[in-house]
Order: structure tokens, then sequence, then C-alpha cells
């Protein structure tokens, strides 16, 4: 992914995670969405019409529109959802085939292309489509609040702070261990958020059988 475009998708990042915690109306996104999500399908279409040459150079140019064209569909969903108010099931249902596509690039960073620095990346992707997946399919107010920290978190860690130093031409001598270090405590804070409003949330009275009054 280019440097340009993963500063933009940090700026979508954090406008949908203001939407998931509920700082920012969900209507008030729809242009950045498909603005972005436009732009990275573009950008992502212009070198797949070409695709040709030795597999090698085929495979990297293929995983590497793959992975334009995921964040850009889910952009232009996003606003789509927003514009004609959907449910947001299909929605999620994406974002859960999503993860595994994003599971799949991190584990092709990892070992064929030898980029661990993108493959974190990806990896921490994958866990934030899951959450995303979690929160629209399962509807519980915890999974989307804990999404929308996610999000908020990583369009920093993920994505500006990456396409500035990619900008920059010092993302490639920063530290494996540092970004890994990152992205896993940030994963972390989701759970924990998740976690500490689920413990918050009260439980529901059961009211004994003996004293229910019956209705109708």
């Amino acid at each position: 992914m280019s440097s340009i475009a993963l500063l933009f998708v940090g700026a979508v990042l954090l406008v949908n995670g203001l939407v998931f915690l509920g700082r920012v109306d969900a209507k008030a996104a729809i242009p950045v969405n498909l603005l972005v999500g436009a732009l990275l399908v573009l950008t992502a279409l212009v070198p797949a019409v070409t695709l040709s040459g030795p597999a090698p150079d085929f495979r990297s140019a293929a995983f590497g529109s793959v992975g334009f064209l995921l964040f850009g569909f889910t952009y232009l969903t996003v606003g789509a959802n927003s514009l004609f108010v959907g449910t947001g099931a299909a929605l999620g249902w994406y974002c859960g085939w999503a993860s595994m596509i994003a599971a799949v690039l991190a584990t092709v960073n990892f070992s064929g292309s030898a980029d661990p620095l993108m493959a974190w990346l990806w990896a921490a992707w994958s866990a934030l489509f899951l959450s995303f997946f979690l929160a629209l399919v399962g509807g519980s107010p915890e999974a989307g609040q804990a999404a929308g920290t996610l999000a908020v978190l990583q369009s920093v860690t993920t994505a500006s702070v990456p396409g500035l130093l990619m900008i920059d031409g010092s993302w490639a001598t920063t530290s494996v261990t540092l970004v890994a270090a990152v992205q896993i405590v940030a994963v972390l804070v989701c759970v924990g958020v998740a976690v500490m409003l689920r413990s918050r949330t009260p439980a529901p009275v059961r009211i004994p059988e003996a004293v229910r009054v019956p209705v109708g």
C-alpha cells in the first residue's frame, strides 16, 4: 500500500472509529468514506488492469491491488450503508470476510515478500476487521465501543504514522519489534474495553416464577 493512500486510510479510520464511539454522526462521515474509498479503488484498478509479466512480479502486484481494494470497498460500503440507512449486517459479514483476507496478506508479507513491518500492519487490520464484524453482526454496545477504540488507535499506529514515515523514507529502518508491540497493545486495549464495559452492564433481573403476573 502506498504511503499517500495509507495516510488517508488513517483519516477514515479515525472518523469511522469516532462514529462507533458516538462522537460523529454516521451521515457526516459519508463524504470522507466515499471520497477515500473511490481513491483507493482507482489506485488499485490502474495497475490491476495491466497486470502481466513473470509470476513473482504478478503475484506482488496482485496482492498489492487486493490490499487497496479491501479498504476501498470497505469505505465505499460504509458510505453507501449510511447513505441508504442500511442495517449494517451485510457490511459486518463483509468485514468478517475481509478479516480473513487481511490475515492472508499478513501471512504473505511474513513469508513470501519478507516484509515483516507490513505483515504486522495487516495482522493488526485483520483484528480490526474482526472487531467490525463482531460489532455489526453481534450488535452489542460493548463490541461497538471496542471496535471504535481500536479504529481510533489504529488510525494513528497503522496508518497515519507509518504513512508519514514512508513519505519521509524512514519506515524501512523502523524497529519491527516496536511496531509489533504497539499493535499488540492496541488490540489488548480493545479487548480490555470490551471486557470492562461488559462487566459494567447490569445483569437482567429475574422475576421468580411464583410472582410473575400473566400478560393478556
